[in-house]
């Protein structure tokens, strides 16, 4: 009888744990706070996009890596697909430097004074004068030359602020494993732009993933970001942001190469008025 009554209750203690394995993961536990209302989903996903807005903008430096997979369509309706991979080194306000590969092949520093950008598979680099910080920078190139960095929202002095304003609707998705990490996931949505966030539930808030689809670009192309080696102290010298282009590469203009270079459609539009300068070679 004795040995009965333990088998039983060695029986409803693994049920008991059974049951206690199978809430956490993926899903909230009774006792989380889940969303229900628009009004409570907006609330908690502008609270946890504050907390990982906090968490990047207090960081005077940063380097990660990402993987990308971007789908463009040409002025000729040609859809493309590319895959890339990115290692990243910030240092606030006024430092960046990328280096990408994959279906591109694009180094590009910036110094606070210059953005050069080298491709050394075809031995070629272009150089513009920059704004003194990585904000105005980043604003800069895209508005010029037409080169978009989907991550730079994220890199800003106030992501939160860069990621949305008044027109932007959404909040809080739902939750979801990436990767073994469990993530709430944001979504919002602007007449321009709709995005989605992954950011984990414990632990740093820094992002995992991101999605991003521009409404008003020819064939609305859609860009996924994945993040991972995250780090908040890094140690970064003048020397990782300094112009680094090898000896015999030729100087080109930015703005008719960055298609070449660069994945976006709006590279490819040259202003008619913009004419190529001589090219250089390197010293």
């Amino acid at each position: 009888m004795k040995n009965r009554n333990r088998l039983f209750a060695i029986a409803v203690m693994l049920i008991v744990l059974a049951g206690s394995a199978c809430t956490q993961g993926g899903g909230p536990t009774a006792k989380e706070s889940v969303p229900v209302t628009d009004d409570e989903k907006r609330a908690q996903g502008d609270a946890i996009l504050k907390q990982m807005s906090d968490k990047l903008r207090s960081a005077p430096a940063a380097t990660f890596s990402t993987t990308e997979s971007i789908d463009r369509v040409k002025r000729n309706n040609e859809k493309v697909h590319l895959n890339l991979a990115r290692q990243i080194a910030v240092r606030r306000p006024d430092k960046m430097w990328f280096k990408t590969s994959g279906d591109r092949d694009l180094e590009f520093m910036y110094s606070g004074k210059m953005v050069t950008l080298v491709s050394h598979k075809d031995k070629v680099f272009g150089e513009v004068p920059a704004p003194p910080t990585l904000n105005e920078t980043a604003e800069m190139i895209t508005a010029k030359y037409g080169i978009s960095l989907p991550i730079s929202d994220l890199l800003s002095a106030d992501p939160e602020q860069a990621l949305k304003d008044e027109e932007t609707k959404g909040g809080w998705n739902r939750r979801e494993t990436l990767n073994g990490v469990v993530c709430n996931v944001l979504s919002y949505q602007h007449p321009a732009v709709d995005f989605s966030l992954w950011v984990p539930v414990s632990g740093d808030p820094l992002p995992q993933k991101m999605e991003i689809t521009y409404k008003q670009r020819r064939g609305q192309p859609s860009t996924t970001v994945t993040f991972k080696d995250w780090n908040l102290a890094p140690q970064l010298n003048d020397e990782m942001f300094a112009r680094k282009v090898p000896e015999g590469y030729e100087g080109i203009a930015v703005i008719q190469r960055a298609s070449a270079v660069i994945p976006t459609e709006e590279a490819a539009e040259t202003p008619p008025d913009v004419k190529e300068p001589a090219k250089t070679k390197s010293k």
